[in-house]
């Protein structure tokens, strides 16, 4: 059931209670999510789910445009708002105005980690520079996502996830042979470099103390983290001067390493280079001579373009004498490394994804629709991270904020309001 302002108020006051924070890894850090869309939000999120208390500021005139992102009409959902708006008490705030600044200076200082994703020169521009920052708190950790990194003659240039895909090799990659590069159905670039700057910020807080020391900027580009992860295509390259081309769902250094249809047209996927799985593969194949042929001996002499093509043909066709479900039962009874490639609805009902509570479900606080949203991908015992609600209005905590962290009354933050301030 959709809650009323004042209900919606009443649930930001009890999440901000000590005890919904009690026991995570962050508790008593507080995060300025001063960023848009989703690498430099997903930070924040991030650092939230660990118990960060995570304030997210947008600009009252211009909200951020993930709110906008595929609404769900019947709903009024936004799926990826919904998620990477978690844990975040979300307030408005206009820089533009003189009593907006000292709103954010005031939140600077009561705070220990700014995340922001504005294009190079706005933030000195307005008068908010990082140097200015820090010493308003010198114990503050800025982390900083652009799509090209703060230096570099690309710096100035605008960052989206696409463009940042393409530059760091990974499009070029992606495809089959003779095909066009392929982008990532998803957001790979934001969520990569967001997760390297959760990382980052998490080392950065061991060493600082709010108001008083460890300040620092951290700067992560969209590029870099997936470029580091396609690290070893890029010195196969410095090694050899030849140029790493698409190779489809294979992997160059293995094989066979690929996706087979089944006779029910069905997916599996499957990587078997190893050498005992690859010669148990062969003799359920009842292809056992397979194992001492000189194409197919080692993984070395599999990987070589002419012997792949001729493998991967062979493995093929194995594949299309049985359902999926039989395809499966024997790879796993023969401890040959394959697995189902699942869609949407086959995780729905997934077992594993039920038992390891993978997804969890929640009402979404707004409207009381229930949400079913990825839990926390990490366990720890002890002092695990925790999903308490998603993403929220925007706007929707200016009265618990300002009031309970700042200390301004109800006619002083109407007066904002009045302002324009917030």
């Amino acid at each position: 059931m959709a809650r009323s302002k004042e209900e919606l108020i009443k649930f930001i006051e009890e999440q901000r209670k000590p005890d919904k924070y009690r026991g995570l890894p962050l508790e008593g850090k507080r995060v300025l999510d001063f960023s848009t869309v989703i690498a430099a939000p997903y930070t924040a999120a991030l650092l939230g789910d660990a118990g960060a208390d995570v304030i997210k500021i947008e600009n009252p005139r211009e909200p951020d445009g993930l709110r906008t992102w595929g609404v769900i009409e019947a709903s009024g959902i936004e799926p990826y708002y919904s998620v990477i708006g978690r844990n975040k008490f979300p307030v408005t705030i206009n820089l533009k105005s003189e009593n907006g600044k000292k709103l954010f200076l005031e939140l600077i200082r009561k705070s220990d980690v700014l995340i922001e994703n504005m294009r190079l020169g706005v933030m000195d521009r307005l008068g908010l520079g990082h140097e200015m920052l820090l010493k308003e708190n010198p114990g503050l950790v800025i982390g900083k996502i652009s799509g090209y990194g703060m230096t570099g003659p690309h710096a100035k240039q605008p960052g989206f996830g696409t463009l940042a895909e393409a530059f760091s090799g990974f499009s070029y990659l992606n495809g089959y042979p003779g095909g066009s590069p392929t982008s990532p159905p998803m957001a790979l670039a934001d969520m990569t470099a967001g997760v390297h700057l959760a990382f980052a910020v998490s080392l950065a807080l061991i060493a600082t103390r709010r108001g008083e020391r460890g300040g620092q900027v951290i700067d992560v580009s969209l590029y870099e983290p997936l470029f580091g992860y396609l690290g070893g295509e890029f010195l196969s390259y410095a090694l050899t001067g030849e140029i790493p081309g698409p190779i489809g769902n294979e992997l160059r250094a293995a094989a066979p390493r690929n996706n087979y249809r089944t006779k029910d047209g069905k997916w599996i996927a499957m990587s078997c280079s190893a050498q005992k799985p690859w010669e148990a593969l062969a003799k359920v194949m009842g292809r056992e001579e397979l194992i001492d042929d000189a194409r197919f001996k080692t993984n070395g002499d599999r990987i070589k373009p002419e012997n792949r093509v001729q493998l991967n043909e062979i493995v093929q066709q194995w594949y299309l004498t049985m359902t999926n479900e039989e395809a499966l039962a024997i790879c796993r009874r023969e401890a040959i490394t394959a697995g189902p490639i699942p869609s949407m609805k086959d995780i729905a009902h997934d077992e594993h994804y039920r038992e390891r509570k993978t997804i969890i479900e929640m009402e979404d606080p707004a409207t009381g629709i229930m949400l079913k949203i990825p839990d926390v991908t990490f366990r720890m015992m002890g002092r695990p991270g925790k999903i308490r609600f998603p993403g929220l209005p925007q706007g929707s905590a200016n009265e618990v904020i300002y009031r309970d962290l700042l200390g301004y009354s109800a006619a002083q933050i109407a007066g904002l309001k009045e302002e324009a301030a917030i």
